[in-house]
């Protein structure tokens, strides 16, 4: 099992039955593959528990990415997309300032009742009425 100490740039919590992963630096996070395979099977351990009913994917630092964009677009529509669909969870939220976390849905394909927020909060308010 992967710890969250182990990998920079994210943070894990558990709110009830909500897991939130904060990203704080999605460019640097992107910029190494460890660390994102490394994240990528904490999200399934975690998200496959039987009390995990949703999880919120907080993103900071999206802005930074440049050119790199399109190349994280193509990860996410493909590793978030499978992610999403292996895990049992009722609900998942992206969370980032700007249109990130609409454009981070929108590139999940996933049968997932997926929605985008502002706000950690709301996220997980959100996810918690599933």
């Amino acid at each position: 099992m992967v710890s969250i100490h182990n990998i920079d740039n994210v943070e894990y919590e558990s709110r009830e039955n909500v897991g939130v992963w904060h990203i704080t630096d999605f460019s640097a996070y992107f910029q190494s593959e460890g660390d994102v395979k490394k994240s990528e099977e904490h999200f399934r351990n975690e998200a496959t528990k039987d009390q995990i009913d949703g999880t919120v994917i907080a993103i900071e630092n999206a802005e930074e990415l440049g050119s790199d964009m399109r190349e994280t677009l193509d990860h996410i529509s493909e590793e978030w997309s499978a992610l999403a669909n292996d895990v049992s969870i009722e609900r998942l939220a992206y969370v980032a300032d700007g249109m990130m976390a609409n454009t981070v849905k929108m590139n999940v394909k996933s049968d997932t009742d997926t929605e985008a927020f502002d706000s950690v909060e709301d996220a997980v308010e959100w996810c918690q009425q599933a």
